[in-house]
């Protein structure tokens, strides 16, 4: 069975290589080839010998993603590329967000998703399966092969969930931040998680091994949405399992772990999540350990059957009144200030095209 050369760290693939007969020092080319020139496949590899290439071709592949799609936001540049993987058997998306000084690439862990957040299209997709640590990263090195750029900032907030596929997302970290690949510091990227017990704890142990030196600094954001346990269980079921305290005590632990801030995620929700008691609890929260909370708009998503998603926005008919939830969402950023949180509003790029949070779903093209 052949194996995926992009699924390989350096050191694995100078095993590889040397296995195969030959010095290690072309492992390093082959990886510079792949992971910092982003040669899109095996044919592209440039400087190793002929016999090497027809060795390489004959014993392993390069699963280079297709772009089917690319969908271009009018209003901010944003991308949003549909992939496939694997003769077409995989569909993922990933986001090219434009920024007015440095770009950021949304990348996706896995094909749909299995924790079902109701306000969230990836989470009323069927689960597909975990990517490989090779098919996360040529994600990458699609969009740097089509836009001509080098991402500044890599988030993993696209498809999936990042700590259910945590050893390939580990491995991925290790290939970004190699420095004869994308060499990018690895506080530059950031995983987010709805938070799963034990998870947090042992991606915490993991980004400050010795052997992972290079990502300690990987940075966490945790989709938090409400800090009342049971309204947040009906947002994000996997909460019944996962409840706060618990995470909570894991957000310490990756903390004192890492020495880096933990960032909340918080959708704004008028009428659900905003009370004067959501705000004193944020407060309390924001005291724990050093953080800042984002807070992010509602993207409308469609959703499929009655929850309390739906429950939320049939129950506030001005809930999709611009005027009123920018009154609302102003109101609770400074009640949040007054109370010295560190808390800002995280801009939404892409709502036209479907590529904001929580928008993905990996549509092809009728």
């Amino acid at each position: 069975m052949k194996n995926d050369l992009l699924n390989f760290t350096q050191n694995e693939l100078s095993d590889e290589i040397e296995k195969c007969g030959f010095e290690k020092y072309r492992a390093a080319q082959i990886f510079i080839s792949l992971h910092g020139k982003f040669a899109g496949g095996i044919n592209s590899i440039k400087g190793i010998p002929l016999k090497l290439k027809e060795l390489l071709v004959e014993n392993f592949y390069a699963d280079v993603p297709e772009i089917e799609n690319v969908s271009v936001s009018e209003i901010s540049g944003t991308e949003k590329f549909l992939f496939s993987f694997s003769e077409k058997k995989i569909i993922t998306e990933s986001v090219l967000i434009a920024g007015k000084k440095r770009t950021a690439i949304c990348v996706s862990s896995q094909e749909g998703c299995s924790i079902g957040c109701v306000f969230c299209a990836t989470g009323q997709m069927n689960y597909g399966r975990n990517l490989s640590a090779g098919q996360i990263v040529s994600q990458i090195y699609a969009v740097a092969r089509y836009t001509g750029a080098k991402p500044a900032n890599i988030v993993f907030m696209g498809m999936g969930e990042p700590l259910l596929n945590l050893d390939n997302v580990v491995k991925s970290l290790k290939i970004l931040t190699d420095d004869n690949g994308l060499g990018i510091a690895s506080g530059r990227i950031t995983v987010s998680t709805v938070g799963l017990i034990n998870k947090i704890k042992m991606f915490a142990d993991l980004i400050t091994s010795q052997e992972n030196r290079k990502i300690r600094n990987t940075k966490l954001a945790f989709s938090l949405q409400t800090t009342d346990n049971g309204r947040r269980e009906k947002l994000i079921p996997a909460a019944k399992y996962n409840r706060l305290d618990g995470i909570y005590k894991e957000l310490i632990y990756f903390y004192r772990k890492t020495g880096t801030k933990i960032t909340y995620e918080y959708i704004f929700l008028p009428g659900f999540n905003n009370a004067e008691n959501d705000i004193k609890r944020l407060s309390k929260l924001s005291y724990m350990i050093p953080c800042n909370i984002n807070v992010i708009r509602f993207h409308p998503v469609k959703i499929k059957k009655e929850n309390i998603m739906s429950d939320i926005i049939n129950n506030n008919p001005e809930f999709y009144k611009e005027s009123y939830y920018n009154k609302e969402l102003k109101d609770f950023i400074e009640k949040l200030k007054s109370l010295k949180v560190t808390v800002n509003l995280r801009e939404s790029s892409g709502i036209d095209i479907n590529a904001a949070c929580g928008q993905l779903a990996a549509k092809r093209k009728e």
